[in-house]
């Protein structure tokens, strides 16, 4: 849901007669860092591999290391008052807006979780769309939202994803559904967290019955599986340590 940041884009042509501008060695690093790709592979005769996600689509550098801490804690306890897995509700902020509360998305999408008035207005919001922009207001419905879906989805969580970034009502397993858990699986094995499983649901068909993601659990590959996504998280780990260096000034 989130364009992938570039060198190029944050170290843009020079314009004829505008001030040079330097971009420093770090943020050539950052920006190179987040271009680390997803482990390909395929479930059954579908690739869920094409187009690989970044690891990080939302970039969560302007946003203080404090600041990062009170969403993240402000995320956990709303997810646990709605029966939520915490670390799921923080990887969907991250991947979202990286923690970035005055994110405006394209087509109405507020805040750290990208939330939409409509949206919210069916969970009892009655405020104004920039209400939305508030931490605790957008996380309260963002949140609230999410766990419905993941009720629904019965605790999978490619399905929760799927009709948290889609619609409750989503039945179809789209190529951007299993992008989209693709990147929050990321982040979830960056922080070590249990919920983030092993394998994807085909785009292809339905979801209704039985989840893909469990299907694949019977799949000879899924050895292979596991073992690409725990080398890909060991390099999310090692890219996050590096930034964590470079914005503390080492």
């Amino acid at each position: 849901m989130r364009l992938e940041a570039t060198t190029q884009a944050m170290c843009p042509p020079r314009q004829a007669g505008t001030p040079v501008l330097r971009c420093s060695r770090s943020l050539i690093f950052l920006g190179g860092a987040l271009l680390v790709p997803c482990p390909a592979f395929a479930v059954g005769n579908v690739s869920t591999g094409t187009p690989a996600p970044a690891a990080a689509p939302a970039d969560d550098r302007g946003t203080p290391a404090s600041g990062r801490a009170d969403y993240r804690r402000m995320l956990a306890r709303e997810a646990a008052s709605q029966g939520l897995p915490p670390a799921v509700a923080d990887a969907v902020a991250y991947v979202e807006s990286g923690y970035d509360a005055g994110a405006i998305g394209g087509v109405g999408e507020l805040g750290l979780m990208q939330v939409r008035r409509a949206t919210a207005a069916m969970l009892g919001h009655t405020g104004p769309a920039g209400a939305l922009l508030d931490p605790a207001t957008n996380i309260r419905f963002g949140v609230a939202y999410l766990a419905q879906a993941w009720k629904l989805a019965q605790g999978d969580l490619c399905r929760a994803l799927m009709k948290y970034r889609a619609g409750h009502g989503e039945e179809r397993m789209s190529p951007r559904s299993v992008t989209y858990c693709q990147r929050v699986r990321v982040r979830l094995a960056a922080n070590d967290a249990s919920v983030a499983g092993t394998g994807l649901p085909s785009s292809a068909g339905s979801v209704r019955g039985v989840p893909a993601a469990r299907s694949v659990e019977r799949d000879p590959r899924t050895a292979i599986v596991r073992r690409l996504w725990a080398e890909h998280a060991a390099r999310v780990r090692s890219i996050g340590a590096r930034i964590d260096w470079i914005m503390g000034g080492g």
